[in-house]
């Protein structure tokens, strides 16, 4: 059976935030602390977004009042599944399991050629 990466994109919020780098530091080791041990193969970092005016990337945090939006980007492999479908199912319900209530979303899977 093939093995698959999975991308997925996780939204989180964080409160008391001084800066942006503040806030993405914060959301990095917030979810890397509830996704270890069990997931410590997770990649975390956080997501660009594209800029509407000049096309630039940039990191994805919007801080307003102390309060930042930090868009995160999580990779996990996963082994031996049946498809690509499924890898993407078990990424998911691994990974929601530990971060309940957090909206994520499927972004790529693509096979892992050995």
């Amino acid at each position: 059976m093939p093995n698959y990466l999975v991308t997925l994109q996780a939204a989180w919020l964080v409160r008391k935030a001084k800066s942006p780098i503040d806030a993405m530091n914060i959301a990095v080791a917030e979810v890397g602390k509830r996704l270890n041990p069990d997931l410590s193969n997770v990649r975390i970092d956080v997501g660009d977004t594209e800029c509407p005016k000049c096309g630039s990337a940039l990191k994805s945090v919007f801080l307003v009042a102390n309060t930042a939006l930090v868009g995160l980007v999580l990779e996990m492999k996963v082994f031996n599944a049946t498809s690509k479908e499924h890898a993407a199912k078990i990424a998911k319900v691994e990974i929601g399991k530990r971060l309940q209530d957090v909206p994520l979303e499927i972004v790529e899977v693509s096979e892992i050629k050995q």
